[in-house]
């Protein structure tokens, strides 16, 4: 009996050390597992910003469960994207979360999280405004839960993350000024406020001028604002996803737009004629594919501010911006609501 209560004792003490061991370990990283829509296998990017570095990882995800572990010696937003790098979610982490999570791909918003309470109520806002965030009315749909919970930090991680702070950078200033300094931290806002100030300047406020393109025919051609009422500038390279989201989406306008009211401005910005040619060539496009030398130093390019690609303008015939955007769904329906409006 007394060897019995020996043996019990000691697996006792061993389980309590594993236990210890596992914790400890626990609060020296973080860990983010979960599932894919669908069962998919594919590989999976995590990007995340920590201690002055950008840390990049990669997983795979087969029949769609996936696990991955990382160092974040500060909460940081951990982006999720496919091996393509088009994104799947986003969660806040810091060392010794265990978060779970359920991706659908190719809608981010519809993310699913448990594990972390932040990154919980983050989600539950993406899933319950999907259709606003897709749309036009994600900026208001977010302006309002800023107003309404300024000492939450996911008003924070919204205006970082899903504020299309380019259409207004004024406005967007303005809103993530009214969050609470405690939470709003220096280390996730900085890069955001950098972005601010160049929004805000002349370049991305300026009437646009004539732009020299060459186009597929290997000649020089000028895009002008003022040969239509209204015209949609879309500013990519070969990295930018085109076949899954930009050329759908174009094809859609230039179909409808047998219309005069409407250019459609396809410009890369690739760094050479071959690697543009090579990423349009499965496109068969009909609308006017354009490209500039020097990319986004490119005259004409250079005054327009653009801060990450892909980029849509939409301006007037007198070269107004009308809008500025980095999502091709907010440019689209966009120009549909300028076009209709004029219909009417």
């Amino acid at each position: 009996m007394n060897n019995y209560c020996k043996i019990i004792s000691r697996l006792m003490v061993s389980v309590v050390c594993v236990a210890a061991i596992w914790s400890c370990g626990d609060s020296d990283s973080f860990t983010i597992e979960g599932t894919v829509d669908g069962n998919a296998t594919l590989n999976l990017r995590f990007i995340y910003y920590t201690n002055g570095s950008l840390v990049k990882g990669l997983t795979a995800a087969r029949d769609g469960k996936f696990e991955y572990k990382g160092v974040a010696l500060n909460p940081c937003v951990v982006e999720i994207l496919d091996n393509d790098f088009r994104p799947m979610g986003r969660v806040y982490a810091s060392n010794g979360d265990r978060i779970e999570c359920h991706l659908t791909r190719n809608a981010p918003e519809k993310i699913q999280v448990s594990g972390n309470e932040i990154s919980e109520r983050w989600a539950k806002f993406l899933n319950d405004n999907a259709d606003r965030l897709t749309s036009a009315g994600g900026n208001d749909a977010i302006e309002e839960y800023v107003r309404k919970n300024p000492s939450d930090i996911v008003s924070t991680l919204l205006m970082l993350t899903s504020y299309d702070a380019s259409s207004d950078a004024l406005r967007a200033d303005s809103i993530m000024s009214s969050i609470n300094p405690e939470m709003r931290p220096s280390l996730l806002v900085d890069n955001f406020n950098s972005l601010l100030q160049r929004l805000v300047s002349s370049v991305s406020t300026d009437t646009i001028a004539p732009i020299s393109c060459l186009n597929m025919r290997d000649s020089l051609v000028d895009f002008n604002p003022s040969a239509k009422a209204l015209s949609l500038i879309v500013i990519s390279d070969a990295s930018s996803g085109r076949s899954d989201s930009i050329v759908p989406v174009l094809g859609r306008l230039y179909r409808r737009s047998s219309r005069p009211s409407l250019q459609l401005a396809d410009i890369s910005v690739d760094k050479d004629t071959m690697s543009w040619h090579k990423s349009v060539r499965p496109d068969s496009a009909s609308w006017p594919q354009l490209w500039v030398a020097g990319s986004l130093a490119s005259p004409g390019i250079d005054r327009l501010g653009v801060p990450a690609l892909p980029y849509f303008i939409v301006t007037d015939s007198a070269g107004v911006q009308l809008l500025r955007t980095p999502s091709v769904k907010r440019a689209e329906a966009f120009v549909d609501s300028c076009i209709n409006s004029k219909n009417r």
